[in-house]
């Protein structure tokens, strides 16, 4: 496995494996040091990049030449937030292949959302802190990114935000202390002032059975009272369904 990893990412991608700086790098120089479940997350991360890169080629190599440049010489903390946004972009051109929808790169020089599916946009974006301490408020982070996105041409009841909210939730947890406001008081906040059709807020999150490890991921889903109805109807459709709630032997990781 490691063999065909390091090969994909040297070879294909062009990552410089002698930059130790590079965050690709730096996962993949871990894995012989960490634990069989540690090796199992970062190879499965790794697997699912590589993968979405490759469905994005096929698709569109302009898109997939579009993100190459976003993470071959991107050494910081948004380098994670553009793999988020390569696997949804993936994960958008699959479905709506399987769905028979017409999916769109959107153009930023037009001040359009990332994707466009049926002409509904869908505007891809992480909530992630640099570096995590007790004074670290995730809530007020995510806020200032919802409102950052919100003031945007595009954010109307015709477009959809998802904001990947992992790394957060993962240091919320780890950090076993309680936090203010909570995620259910920034959905509420956020309700009240969106301009979007629908708020996504995506976190992956791995179950073990029986030492297997299981990925998976979530969304909780917050939907304007005013959303375009033909947009609700092809996410309940296509897209999503209903919100799920995270119980039993879970771990969720940083990245």
């Amino acid at each position: 496995m490691m063999k065909k990893i390091i090969h994909f990412y040297k070879n294909v991608l062009g990552i410089n494996m002698n930059d130790t700086q590079h965050p690709l790098v730096v996962k993949i120089n871990s894995i012989p040091s960490a634990t069989e479940d540690e090796r199992k997350i970062k190879e499965h991360h790794l697997r699912t990049l590589g993968l979405s890169l490759i469905d994005i080629k096929k698709y569109d190599e302009n898109i997939y030449n579009y993100y190459i440049k976003k993470i071959v010489n991107n050494k910081d903390i948004s380098i994670h937030g553009h793999i988020f946004e390569i696997n949804q972009c993936a994960h958008f051109i699959r479905t709506s292949k399987k769905g028979n929808l017409m999916f769109q790169f959107g153009d930023p020089n037009l001040n359009q959302p990332d994707f466009l599916v049926e002409n509904f946009g869908f505007e891809i974006t992480s909530s992630r802190f640099t570096t995590f301490n007790t004074e670290s408020n995730p809530g007020i982070k995510l806020l200032r990114k919802f409102r950052e996105k919100n003031k945007k041409n595009y954010a109307n009841t015709d477009c959809v935000l998802l904001i990947d909210i992992n790394q957060m939730s993962y240091h919320t947890i780890k950090n076993g202390q309680p936090v203010t406001p909570t995620l259910e008081n920034i959905r509420e906040t956020i309700c009240k002032e969106s301009k979007f059709g629908l708020v996504l807020y995506f976190v992956e999150f791995i179950q073990i059975d029986n030492g297997n490890l299981r990925f998976k991921g979530t969304v909780f889903r917050d939907y304007n009272k005013d959303c375009n109805p033909a947009l609700k109807k092809m996410m309940n459709k296509n897209f999503t369904h209903g919100n799920q709630k995270l119980g039993g032997n879970l771990l969720i990781t940083p990245n």
